[in-house]
C-alpha cells in the first residue's frame, strides 16, 4: 500500500526536475553568455547532484556520492525577511557559490504564529531556489517556545500545506524543530513530535530530506544517534557557536556518524552562543574543517545586517545582493570565503578591487600595479623588490582588538624566499598584560604565519612594542610580480582590555583597502628592506 501510495509523488518529481532544467535553460538565453555565471555553465547545485537522500549517514547525490552543501541561514524573516528575495539569492549562488539557502520561519518572537502570513516569505525562497538551481532549507525555528509540541498542530498543518505544494521538487528540505530547548529531551518530546509531524510529510513527499533538532539547542546528537527515527532519508541536526562550543561537540557528533546517522549543520556562528562576541574566527576554521573531512552539510547564520558578530553584512547593506566586500563583516568574509573553498558555484570575479577578503581566485596579482619605485620609503635605498601592503579591518580604535591585515608583494625580478621575511608592526600596548596573536585568515596558510611580541627598549611616543610576524619553513616563495594574499590577523591584551590606537604609529584609521604602507616594516635575513621604523 506505501508503494501505491508515493509512486506518483516520485514520477511528479522526475518530471520536476526535467522541467526545472528547462526552465534553467530558458531563463539564460538572454545572458550574456561570456559571464560565467552557475546558470549559463549548466552547473547548478540542483543540475549537479539531483535528488538527494542519505546513505550511510551520509547525504549523497542522485548518483549515491557523499556531497557537501554549504550556503548561509537568513535571521528571522519578520524582521530581515527583505534580505531574502531572488537578487540575493542568485548574487549568494554566483559571488559567494552557495549551494543550500535556509530561510528562518520563526515561531514566536511575533513570527508565524502571530502572524501566519509570513509564510509567503518562505514561499517566496522557494520558488526562488527553484528557478536558481538551489537546494533550500524550510526551517521551522523554534527558539523561545523550548518544546516543538507547543505548536505541534500548526506544525503538521503547515508542513502539509509545504510537502503538498513542493514536495514534487528535488531541492526541499524540512527542518522540523530549529533548537529544542528547556526541559525537554529526544526521547519523551522531540522524537514523537517529529515522528508526527513527518509522517504528515511523508504522506505527500516520500523521498526528499527531513532533519531534526535535537535537545539543548540541537546539540543533543549523540541522544538521537541511540534512538533514530526509522525514516532511511533523516538527518539531524547540530548546532554550533565557534566561541562557545568546541571540541566536546565535535566528539558528540563523531559518536554520532560513527552510529551511522546523518548529522546537518542547519546553523553555526562565528561568535558566541548569544550572536556576539569575536568573531572566533581560529576556532571557525577548525570547525570548517572539521565538517570538511566528514562531508557534514551546513548553512552559517546569519544573512542579516544586524548590528552582531554573527550577522555576514555591515548596517546598511543593500538588499539586492551586489555586495563588496566592503559591505561584509569579518564574520561574512571569512564565511564566503569557507563556501568557496571547494565550490564549483562561483560565477567569475565579480566583486572587482583589493578590497575582497576572497583569496579563492588567485587573481590578486595586479600586474598593473607592481611597478614603481619604492626605495625612498626605505633607509639607504635598500628595497630588494619587496613591498608591504596594509589595511585595518577595525576602524573602531578603541576596543580590544587591533586587527591589521597584510599582503607582501615582490616586484622584484627574484623569487623571494618568504620564510626570510618578517614583518614588524608597532603600537602602544596601554594594558601592560601579555599579548595574544591570532590569525583569522591567511591565502597561504593560517598554520603558517606565527608570531612574538617584542617591547622596545626605548619606548617611541607612537609604539613601545611591536609584533613580529614570520613564516614557517616550507611556505614557499613569494615568485616576481607575485604576492602572499591577504594576512588576517588580530592582537588582544590577555585581559582582553582595550587599546586606545589612535596614537599607534603602524595604525591607518582610514586605510581600509590595501595600498603601500611604510609605517609597517618588512626584514630579509634581518635586513630592513621596506618601511621606516618608528
Amino acid at each position: 500500500m506505501m508503494n501505491g501510495q508515493w509512486v506518483l509523488p516520485r514520477i511528479a518529481k522526475r518530471v520536476a526536475v526535467m522541467l526545472t532544467a528547462v526552465l534553467l535553460l530558458t531563463l539564460t538565453n538572454g545572458f550574456n553568455w561570456n559571464a560565467p555565471t552557475a546558470e549559463a555553465a549548466g552547473t547548478t547545485p540542483v543540475e549537479r547532484y539531483g535528488q538527494l537522500s542519505v546513505k550511510n549517514g551520509k547525504l549523497v547525490d542522485k548518483n549515491g556520492q557523499p556531497i557537501q552543501l554549504k550556503g548561509i541561514s537568513s535571521h528571522g524573516v519578520q524582521w530581515f525577511g527583505d534580505l531574502v528575495n531572488q537578487d540575493t539569492m542568485k548574487w549568494l549562488r554566483d559571488d559567494w557559490g552557495i549551494s543550500v539557502f535556509r530561510v528562518a520561519l520563526y515561531t514566536e518572537e511575533n513570527g508565524y504564529i502571530a502572524n501566519p502570513s509570513l509564510k509567503n516569505k518562505v514561499k517566496e525562497a522557494i520558488e526562488a531556489a527553484q528557478k536558481l538551481g538551489l537546494y533550500v532549507i524550510i526551517d521551522w525555528h523554534i527558539l523561545s517556545d523550548g518544546d516543538p509540541n507547543t505548536h505541534k498542530n500548526e506544525a503538521k498543518a503547515f508542513f502539509n500545506e509545504f510537502s503538498t505544494k513542493y514536495g514534487h521538487l528535488p531541492n526541499v528540505i524540512y527542518e522540523l524543530a530549529n533548537e529544542p530547548n528547556g526541559n525537554v529531551n529526544w526521547n519523551n518530546q522531540i522524537r514523537p513530535y517529529a515522528s508526527e509531524v513527518s509522517q504528515v510529510i511523508r504522506a505527500k513527499d516520500p523521498d526528499n530530506i527531513i532533519i531534526v533538532g535535537t535537545g539543548t539547542w540541537s546539540q543533543d546528537v549523540h541522544d538521537a544517534a541511540d534512538h533514530p527515527l526509522p525514516d532511511k532519508n533523516t538527518m539531524y541536526t547540530v548546532h554550533f557557536y565557534a566561541g562557545t562550543h568546541g571540541q566536546s561537540l565535535r566528539d558528540r557528533i563523531d559518536y554520532a556518524l560513527n552510529k551511522g546517522v546523518g548529522i546537518f549543520a542547519t546553523e553555526w556562528g562565528t561568535s558566541d552562543a548569544s550572536g556576539n562576541g569575536g568573531p572566533f574566527l581560529n576556532e571557525s576554521k577548525v570547525w570548517t574543517d572539521f565538517m570538511a573531512s566528514r562531508k557534514i552539510s551546513w548553512a552559517n547564520w546569519s544573512l542579516s545586517d544586524k548590528n552582531e558578530t554573527s550577522a555576514a553584512l555591515l548596517p546598511g547593506a543593500d538588499r539586492k545582493g551586489g555586495w563588496p566586500d566592503s559591505q561584509l563583516t569579518a564574520s561574512g568574509k571569512f564565511v564566503k570565503q569557507a563556501i568557496l573553498e571547494g565550490s564549483s558555484n562561483h560565477g567569475g570575479g565579480s566583486n572587482g578591487g583589493n578590497n575582497g577578503g576572497d583569496g579563492n581566485n588567485g587573481s590578486n596579482n595586479n600586474g598593473g600595479n607592481n611597478g614603481g619605485d619604492h626605495s625612498g620609503s626605505t633607509p639607504g635605498g635598500n628595497n630588494e623588490g619587496i613591498v608591504l601592503q596594509y589595511r585595518t579591518d577595525d576602524t573602531n580604535a578603541k576596543d580590544n582588538a587591533i586587527r591589521p591585515q597584510f599582503n607582501i608583494k615582490n616586484t622584484g625580478k627574484t623569487a623571494v624566499k618568504l620564510s626570510d621575511l618578517k614583518i614588524r608592526y608597532y603600537y602602544t600596548d596601554e594594558s601592560k598584560q601579555a599579548q595574544q596573536f591570532f590569525v583569522d585568515w591567511a591565502k597561504i596558510g593560517n598554520e603558517k604565519v606565527k608570531a612574538t611580541f617584542v617591547t622596545l627598549p626605548n619606548p617611541k611616543s607612537k609604539a613601545d612594542k611591536y609584533v613580529e610576524i614570520s613564516f614557517t619553513d616550507g611556505v614557499g616563495t613569494i615568485q616576481p610580480g607575485g604576492e602572499t594574499g591577504e594576512i588576517q590577523s588580530r592582537i588582544h591584551a590577555a585581559n582582553w582590555s582595550n587599546f586606545d590606537e589612535t596614537n599607534d604609529y603602524s595604525y591607518g584609521a582610514t586605510q581600509t583597502a590595501f595600498s603601500d604602507w611604510d609605517h609597517g616594516t618588512v626584514y630579509q635575513q634581518g635586513k630592513l628592506v621596506w618601511g621606516i621604523e618608528p
